[in-house]
């Protein structure tokens, strides 16, 4: 490569990063486990920091042990699970609506609807299908065994997309299958064990304490939890839906308390309704959906 030719790739490499660098940011990291990196839009990857600027078109992805949570300027929050990948494709907030895109690749997620999501403007993207959430919060992973797409609503009301076909959800606990072609399972309740296992991988590891200098005590969580705690509507669920949905300042706390935000979740109610079946995993013998 000529002299020339290198000044006009630094040059160009230059103007890239400071152009990701000057984007006006939409949120910021509020809890981060390594490896977990990021890469603004025109700016090669770089690890992610605790409070770091996340800005539109940035794309964020886990590594095994990693895993990050993200507060948007609305208030809502992504907790992005280990061996995962999202893009936030567009975020607008004007402090009485807007718009919110995020899209998923791969792995595992909580979104919990702030501003946005109250005028129904949130989005979810996932290869099979679109989420639209309404003041709710959505649990997903891609890849659950013998279902493909896993979505679970946890409160609000979710609405699944795909092929044309459309599902709601507005009871907490009940979510459905979406295979990779897009076919639309069944609304079913999803046991508490199913639940805390995805919570799990969006949860700190041993020894990991989501960027905080020490994983608050049991104590200093549970003060932390203040009076914006969702009414789920049903006494066998009336618990909350996690610590990082209450407080954008105990987002990254929540985090390091890994066992604070599994036990913290939703319990589905003790006996199937009349309105939906409890959810049983297929044979693992059997066809993968």
């Amino acid at each position: 490569m000529s002299r020339m030719a290198q000044r006009i790739a630094i040059a160009a490499l230059l103007a890239a990063t400071a152009s990701g660098a000057l984007a006006e940011a939409v949120g910021n990291v509020g809890a981060v486990n390594q490896s977990a990196k990021s890469a603004p839009p025109g700016a090669p990857a770089r690890p992610l920091t605790l409070g770091a600027d996340i800005v539109d078109r940035e794309r964020v992805e886990t590594g095994a042990e990693g895993g990050a949570q993200i507060v948007f300027r609305d208030s809502s929050t992504l907790s992005i699970g280990r061996s995962s990948q999202v893009t936030i494709d567009r975020f607008v907030y004007s402090g009485g609506g807007g718009e919110q895109a995020v899209s998923m690749a791969k792995g595992a997620l909580r979104f919990v609807g702030g501003g946005v999501s109250h005028g129904g403007g949130a989005e979810l993207r996932i290869p099979s299908a679109t989420i639209g959430v309404r003041g709710g919060a959505a649990l997903i992973a891609l890849d659950e065994p013998g279902c493909g797409a896993l979505v679970i609503n946890q409160y609000g009301v979710l609405t699944i997309a795909a092929r044309g076909a459309a599902r709601s959800l507005s009871r907490p606990g009940v979510g459905l299958c979406v295979s990779a072609e897009g076919e639309l399972g069944e609304p079913a309740l999803f046991g508490i064990e199913t639940i805390r296992r995805l919570t799990a991988r969006l949860a700190s590891g041993p020894g990991q304490h989501a960027g905080a200098k020490r994983a608050p005590s049991a104590q200093e969580a549970e003060l932390g939890l203040d009076d914006a705690r969702p009414p789920l509507g049903l006494a066998a669920i009336d618990q909350q839906p996690g610590l990082e949905t209450l407080s954008p300042f105990w987002t990254g706390q929540a985090l390091a308390r890994s066992k604070a935000s599994v036990h913290h979740q939703p319990l589905p109610p003790t006996e199937p309704s009349e309105d939906y079946y409890y959810y049983a995993p297929p044979d693992p013998g059997g066809p993968v959906l």
